[in-house]
């Protein structure tokens, strides 16, 4: 919840500095705006923190490295606000202009990177989930419904025909066209089996004479299950894709940031110096 209220406030801040950008509050070269440039950059500058944390032995003590990260993150979104109300939101000379779109590309694949980031790691400050666990995972859920439910054949075949075609192992490419696919089937089978379940359930609810409420808390307990197995198909599915992404994306991210410390070093001294 609080990450939905910071988005909002930040695209509500964004919002009203590309709206009044002609209005000239704020200049680039003198009071609040060549502030909000020192600010911005700083931070641009702070994130190499992370990665120093991460590969230098003596900082290894320094923190947990979920602080680290969200401080990464936080200033990974702030920084780029600040230089945009410092440049007005609009581009300048070749060099300020450069140094924009440097900065502008940098924080893109950042958010680009927090996305993959989150489908191989238990949440966004979470460790990184590993292909067995996740394998474990799904034996655990299909048996947890095995064992609960006596589904009809036709929804056995249902979720054998979902996992096998999920779990196929297949190229880079074909994964990653694979996953918009899976992510509709398993919306598909998780409500066509949850309807047999509903039948099922209502039948034994006459024979038996259920109590309402057992009945409620049944069908809760079975859609779960059902919903936990799906789930982990899906996400088991597109592990190994969004973990060979995140490498790219790695190799490709630090020197796109180090154009941008370039970029920004040669914008800070051409100013400073014409």
């Amino acid at each position: 919840m609080s990450h939905f209220i910071f988005f909002i406030l930040i695209t509500g801040l964004l919002g009203f500095g590309w709206l009044t950008r002609h209005e000239s509050y704020l200049s680039p070269e003198t009071g609040p705006g060549y502030y909000f440039g020192i600010i911005g950059g700083s931070m641009m500058l702070l994130l190499s923190l992370y990665s120093f944390r991460k590969k230098f032995r003596f900082m290894r003590n320094w923190g947990a490295i979920k602080y680290w990260f969200s401080s990464h993150m936080l200033m990974g979104v702030l920084g780029p606000v600040f230089i945009l109300f410092h440049s007005n939101f609009s581009f300048g000379s070749t060099n300020s202009t450069m140094a924009l779109m440097a900065m502008l590309i940098v924080a893109g694949s950042g958010l680009v990177g927090r996305y993959f980031y989150k489908k191989i790691h238990y949440g966004l400050y979470g460790r990184h989930a590993s292909l067995t666990e996740l394998k474990d995972m799904v034996k655990l859920n299909k048996g947890q419904i095995g064992k609960n439910l006596k589904l009809r054949s036709q929804s056995v075949q249902k979720l054998s025909r979902f996992e096998k075609l999920s779990l196929h192992n297949t190229g880079l490419i074909l994964s990653i066209l694979r996953l918009p696919v899976v992510t509709l089937l398993s919306h598909w089978v998780y409500f066509s089996v949850a309807r047999e379940l509903n039948l099922l359930l209502k039948r034994y609810r006459a024979k038996q004479a259920m109590d309402g409420e057992i009945y409620r808390k049944s069908r809760k307990v079975a859609r779960q299950q059902l919903k936990a197995y799906v789930s982990s198909v899906n996400q088991l599915s597109g592990f190994t894709a969004y973990v060979k992404l995140f490498s790219i994306w790695h190799h490709l991210h630090l020197p796109l940031f180090i154009v941008l410390i370039f970029t920004g070093v040669v914008h800070v001294v051409v100013v400073h110096i014409y």
